[in-house]
């Protein structure tokens, strides 16, 4: 295998940019391959950089690819970026100065893995990139590598990823995506063979075992290397590698020996400063017992000022020596420890969770829940919040995280989450006046069930809280809700009125604000809501000419919800226009946006729009696939879905000739009535007059 790996390594070097992914059980030797790799490229002139994922509670988004950009080999190339990536970067290095601009969530993230992208590969020269532990890495990581291996698949760079085999379910997106690009190898570590299991133990020991020895080593170890090396270290022979470890943790000096159990509660690599704090040991002392930790294996250099265990479960065994109040006092030390220094929020929230101390953690998850959702990434704002809400005692404090919760949660599940219904139910309780971004997101919840009388009323108490404070980005959002709410409610005057004004009073310096708190940018949802709304009024032409500005301005911010979200309402303009050819680029749009973005509320749409196509032209199993579609409306969270799709069906049934399909279409239960015969015939007539003119 590492014949294999240095292969790869040469055809890297030629300009293919490639992940491998080892896997294999704990302690087989996934790490010391990669190691060994990552020591034969530094000394063949190779940039390397290696980082490890952590399952422990509170990793840092982006944790590998910070580990990356800090490396000894590649921080230095940063000097080569130009000030606006250099900008990018302080997202995620502190230390960089300078403030990145607010941007909307999709052109963030695409700006920040192009800096990531040149930083890694700012020079001609190879690199390897070493990423330990995959299988337990934060998805923005993920989502990063793939990016990195599509986007640069020319570079001279090789990621070397490990994965505990039973783990990597988590990966399987990632490497499904890789193998469509023809971008990963997999290799697959198994355990020694009782021949390599004897000439392990002979190059460890300095001699050839006798056969009896040999026999009796691999019936205990069954050729795990972590077993064998931690057996032949210990000088013990226990088909247990727990008491191996024990016995090898015993034969420390007092003073290394709680170092090395204060250093396993703090569950990830630590670094000399903070493990000092934490100890209080003398320096002196201190840096006796953390040298005699390095020399007898138990710990190993991570990065300049950085260390790790040597392997996870040396790791677990030393933990599990902590009594319980040992454990409690020894996290409450290295919170401390970790809160005087730069640490990421999250990692010092855990450890006072850990301690017990359950205030600070709550503090600190919230802390670290913003810093998640200035990246976006919000499945970690939604658990970093859920695990404050845990703690919380609060009733004050619980109000706030939960009102925080919504947001993340309703673009991270939908608007008929079930989750997002119990936290706007608690939040409800909690508030003798909810706050405007519940107040928001129960008005979309009450829009997406057809309640368009109480989503209504939702949007006057945002639009009276707006005129109260003088707030001009919940004025635009109030606009957003009764628009769309008169709009399902077929008050075309009235929604014309709402859509025209969020336009007419949205600030482009407020849209970082429309898109974190309220999730979707209203200036080009508005004005795409406001050109079907033309069409219903009986504006072709405006309709047209506002549906292009929409989809033009949606294009030009890069916000993914948005974007599919202008996308399906111009469908549906193409649809109800008659414009066939206009749909099908529509279709096309929708289809590329769901290869890249998962939702229902715009999947269905995709689906059904590319089935009437299919309708159109002649292919039978086109009726089918709208049918489909339909189906899936029906699950889809967002106002109106169900009747769109219905309404597409019996024009899909119409188009196709099939009468018995359009009969079962007309007799399917709809709580919206926008295509109704003398509303359809208006609209046709419109659009006729328009088409002759």
């Amino acid at each position: 295998e590492r014949a294999r790996l240095t292969a790869l390594w040469r055809t890297a070097e030629t300009g293919r940019a490639q992940l491998v992914l080892v896997t294999g059980e704990p302690g087989v030797g996934k790490s010391r391959l990669a190691e060994e790799l990552r020591s034969w490229c530094a000394q063949r002139g190779a940039a390397t950089a290696a980082a490890r994922s952590y399952q422990a509670e509170g990793a840092l988004a982006y944790g590998p690819v910070v580990a990356w950009l800090r490396a000894a080999a590649l921080a230095p190339r940063r000097v080569r970026l130009d000030p606006p990536r250099l900008r990018e970067l302080a997202r995620l290095l502190p230390e960089i100065p300078g403030t990145p601009e607010p941007l909307p969530a999709d052109e963030q993230r695409r700006r920040l893995f192009d800096a990531i992208a040149h930083a890694l590969l700012a020079s001609a020269g190879p690199v390897l990139l070493v990423a330990d532990d995959l299988h337990w890495a934060d998805e923005p990581t993920l989502q990063f590598l793939h990016y990195l291996l599509r986007s640069e698949p020319r570079a001279r760079l090789l990621v070397v990823a490990t994965a505990r085999a039973e783990d990597t379910g988590r990966l399987e997106e990632l490497v499904g995506g890789l193998r469509a690009l023809d971008a990963v190898e997999e290799i697959e570590l198994d355990r020694l063979a009782p021949a390599e299991t004897a000439l392990l133990a002979e190059r460890l020991r300095g001699r050839a075992l006798a056969a009896d020895e040999a026999e009796r080593l691999y019936a205990e170890t069954e050729g795990n290397p972590l077993f064998v090396v931690e057996t032949l270290r210990a000088g013990s022979a226990s088909p247990r590698v727990q008491a191996v470890i024990q016995a090898r943790l015993a034969q420390l000096s007092p003073t290394a020996y709680d170092l090395a159990l204060l250093a396993a509660a703090v569950g990830r690599a630590f670094g000399a400063g903070v493990l000092a704090r934490a100890a209080g040991l003398a320096d002196d002392a201190f840096v006796a017992a953390l040298d005699e930790l390095w020399r007898r294996r138990i710990v190993r250099e991570q990065g300049p000022d950085g260390y790790d265990f040597t392997h996870d479960r040396i790791r677990e065994v030393a933990y599990r020596a902590l009594a319980p109040m040992q454990r409690r006092r020894a996290h409450r030390r290295i919170a401390e420890a970790l809160a005087a220094g730069d640490a990421d929020a999250a990692l010092v929230a855990a450890q006072f969770g850990s301690a017990g101390a359950a205030e600070e953690a709550v503090t600190w998850y919230e802390r670290a829940a913003d810093d998640a959702l200035r990246v976006y990434a919000d499945a970690d704002a939604v658990r970093l919040l859920r695990r404050a809400l845990e703690l919380v005692r609060d009733p004050r404090r619980e109000r706030a995280l939960t009102t925080a919760l919504v947001a993340p949660l309703a673009m991270l599940e939908g608007f008929s989450s079930d989750a997002l219904a119990r936290a706007q139910q608690r939040a409800l309780e909690l508030a003798d006046e909810p706050d405007p971004p519940l107040l928001r997101s129960l008005a979309i919840t009450r829009l997406s069930t057809g309640d368009f009388v109480q989503a209504r009323r939702y949007g006057e108490r945002l639009q009276a809280r707006a005129q109260r404070d003088g707030d001009a980005v919940l004025r635009v959002e109030s606009d957003y809700v009764l628009g769309v709410a008169a709009f399902w409610d077929g008050r075309f005057a009235d929604a014309r009125r709402h859509f025209e004004a969020a336009v007419a009073g949205y600030r482009p310096e407020h849209r970082p604000t429309h898109l974190a708190r309220y999730g979707l940018d209203p200036q080009a949802v508005c004005q795409s809501r406001l050109a079907n709304t033309l069409l219903f009024l009986g504006e072709p032409a405006a309709a047209r000419r506002t549906r292009d500005r929409a989809v033009a301005l949606a294009e030009e911010i890069g916000h993914p919800t948005t974007l599919g979200t202008v996308l399906v309402f111009a469908s549906l303009l193409a649809l109800d226009l008659g414009d066939v050819a206009d749909l099908r680029r529509r279709a096309g749009a929708l289809a590329a946006w769901c290869e890249r973005y998962e939702s229902p509320a715009i999947a269905f749409m995709a689906e059904a729009t590319a089935g009437y196509v299919e309708v159109v032209d002649g292919d039978p199993h086109g009726l089918e696939r709208v049918k489909r579609a339909e189906l899936m409306s029906r699950e889809a969270p967002a106002p109106g879905s169900h009747a769109v799709a219905v309404h597409i069906l019996r024009a899909a049934c119409a188009a196709a000739g099939d009468a018995e399909a359009a009969r079962a279409a007309a007799q399917l239960s709809v709580n919206v009535h926008l295509w109704d015969e003398e509303r359809s015939r208006n609209a046709a007539a419109a659009s006729i007059a328009s088409h002759d003119r």
